[in-house]
């Protein structure tokens, strides 16, 4: 069979994903890489019963908002979907999706807050890089190409923290020196204040005189204190081995400092980590007074800073790693009044043992993953608290979940993006929803 004939339209709408949405007779197109207001060529690549996916194959009318990408990889990685639009209507873009979230429900926010924006470039701190070797013995780093399992091999990435970019390109022949038998799954890399870290998951650990080997070349490759992580151990936790004992960590609000390690969640773009926490802040109302309930805490990236401005702050994270983390920071940094714990935060019976802690909540923070917290909406719901911020990286899952707090009484006092993944069609957004 031939190939499919091209067909045209006007690009109308831009999908949650990145891609342009146009329509013939009724039937929606995805082309990968067009934009509202243009007019396209494209090939079908896949089609269903009431959409199509797409190819873009020419652009025939331009968007005045359309530039050329600055990566040579762009399109063939898959980390960036949207540096074919300009940077303001980006964030443009992902304020639209979230508003027309909310234009769905009948919770309209009352305020609409200015966009946090940082540096569109090098702003990544932490990368999961995949690897494998190809028939020549010689290892392969990168990214996944869009939708597959192949490697595009990645020389430098332009929104990788430079001092990490360093590193990815002198990656491969330091994995080179390894010996034929060993298996590299994937290499995670993370730029904290204090130095460099390169995190392996290996079929086994190093031996010998390996060790020194890739450790004289790691750091031959960067001026930063460097740290070697390894992980030989399905499932298992990173351990260090180049015998350091100082911790990775990074700054949040102030000279509090939160220590993690590699494998652990963090907030990749410092920037917008430090502008979240400090619109965070601006956005409730207590001083130093009341308890705040810090939902999906992790290690203590938010708890942390709402611990200068109320009496308790209740940490609850499901991963018992993670809760002890975020204990050992409290500690650090003199935290008396954090408390936190262990729970299940996909049913919200395991929040019993917080209302055992406190009878009046100020305030509940929750920054859940994209599949959103729908299994405890029902007792943030009936909580009490006074004030609910929600930081969300699924527009539809928040809003979702906001209806809970509808129902309850709350409304949407602001809301707002975060431009936490530049060049990504990423939306991350904050909310503040009040009695």
């Amino acid at each position: 069979m031939g190939a499919k004939p091209a067909l045209s339209c006007e690009i109308t709408d831009l999908l949650h994903d990145g891609r342009g949405v146009g329509r013939i007779n009724g039937k929606a197109f995805f082309v990968e890489g067009a934009l509202p207001g243009e007019e396209v060529e494209f090939r079908v690549i896949r089609e269903k019963r009431n959409f199509a996916e797409a190819r873009l194959t020419k652009v025939l009318v331009a968007s005045d908002y359309r530039r050329t990408p600055e990566c040579e990889y762009f399109s063939k990685c898959g980390g960036c979907s949207l540096q074919h639009l300009q940077h303001s209507q980006q964030i443009e873009f992902k304020k639209g999706q979230l508003l027309n979230n909310f234009s769905r429900t009948e919770m309209k926010p009352e305020n609409i807050l200015d966009s946090l924006v940082g540096p569109e470039w090098h702003y990544r701190r932490r990368a999961r890089l995949a690897v494998q070797r190809a028939r020549d013995g010689q290892f392969l780093v990168g990214f996944h190409n869009p939708g597959s399992n192949r490697i595009e091999p990645i020389a430098s990435c332009l929104v990788l923290d430079k001092s990490l970019d360093v590193l990815l390109i002198a990656m491969p022949s330091i994995l080179n020196q390894l010996a034929q038998d060993i298996k590299i799954f994937e290499i995670e890399l993370v730029a904290a204040d204090n130095a460099l870290a390169v995190a392996v998951d290996a079929s086994r650990r190093l031996f010998g005189s390996e060790l020194a080997d890739v450790l004289q070349a790691l750091t031959a490759a960067t001026e930063m204190p460097i740290q070697l992580w390894w992980k030989a151990i399905k499932n298992g936790q990173f351990s260090r081995i180049d015998r350091g004992e100082e911790g990775l960590f990074f700054g949040v609000k102030g000279d509090i400092q939160v220590n993690f390690e590699p494998g652990q969640f963090i907030q990749v773009n410092d920037a917008i980590n430090r502008r979240m926490i400090d619109q965070m802040l601006a956005l409730i109302s207590s001083e130093r007074t009341g308890v705040a309930i810090d939902l999906y805490c992790g290690s203590g990236n938010l708890s942390l800073p709402l611990s200068q401005h109320f009496t308790k702050v209740i940490g609850v994270e499901g991963l018992a790693t993670l809760v002890s983390a975020a204990v050992k920071n409290a500690s650090n940094n003199g935290v008396e009044n954090a408390q936190f714990l262990v729970a299940d935060l996909n049913d919200a019976k395991s929040l019993k043992k917080v209302s055992k802690l406190t009878s009046s909540i100020d305030l509940i923070v929750l920054d859940p993953p994209r599949s959103g917290a729908a299994a405890i909406m029902p007792w943030v719901a009936k909580s009490g608290a006074k004030q609910i911020i929600y930081i969300s990286c699924h527009p539809s899952t928040m809003v979702r979940d906001a209806e809970f707090l509808m129902r309850a009484g709350y409304k949407c006092k602001d809301v707002g993006v975060m431009d936490m993944f530049p060049h990504t069609a990423h939306v991350e957004s904050i909310a503040l929803f009040e009695k």
